[in-house]
């Protein structure tokens, strides 16, 4: 990876499998009316990035006063790690439910599991109870200012590459 982290990402390749993988557990959460999460872990090649795997962080989901909320401890994050390391794998996007509308609330800006620069946050409307369209989601990237700048329509298509 270079020093700008995933900037240099112009491409992200995603297999269906890897989507499949993260909306069950999303649609699971959804159904006891939590969000979760779920990690895209792969490997970079000039400028893309073809991901390998979905992994499903052990977290916790609250319900709160304020709204919904999951958290993945440090420990389990450490054990995320470790197992990147050793499948020579590293972390180029998230993705969390919300139970209706997608957008990155101020936690979600304040408390990222990816965190370089370039890195991908994706956000799913409705607990991911409707089928994969990637049309719905609303994606953000991390800018070398520390900010999540959400991708237009245009961007998101020639971004991401769905393979079957």
């Amino acid at each position: 990876m270079e020093s700008n982290g995933y900037l240099s990402i112009e491409k992200i390749k995603m297999p269906y499998k890897c989507i499949v993988g993260a909306y069950e557990h999303m649609r699971q959460a959804g159904q006891r009316g939590l969000e979760g999460v779920a990690l895209f872990a792969g490997k970079e090649e000039g400028s893309v990035f073809t991901i390998d795997t979905t992994i499903v962080p052990k977290q916790k989901a609250m319900s709160l006063e304020d709204g919904l909320l999951y958290a993945v401890d440090g420990e389990e994050l450490h054990r995320v790690n470790v197992w990147l390391y050793e499948n020579k794998m590293s972390l180029m996007a998230q993705i969390h439910s919300h139970p209706s509308e997608a957008y990155h609330s101020q936690t979600d800006d304040a408390y990222p599991i990816v965190a370089t620069v370039g890195g991908i946050s994706i956000v799913v409307p409705d607990f991911a109870s409707r089928s994969i369209d990637i049309s719905t989601w609303a994606v953000y990237r991390l800018s070398t200012k520390g900010e999540w700048i959400e991708l237009k329509e245009e961007e998101k298509n020639n971004l991401f590459e769905i393979i079957k």
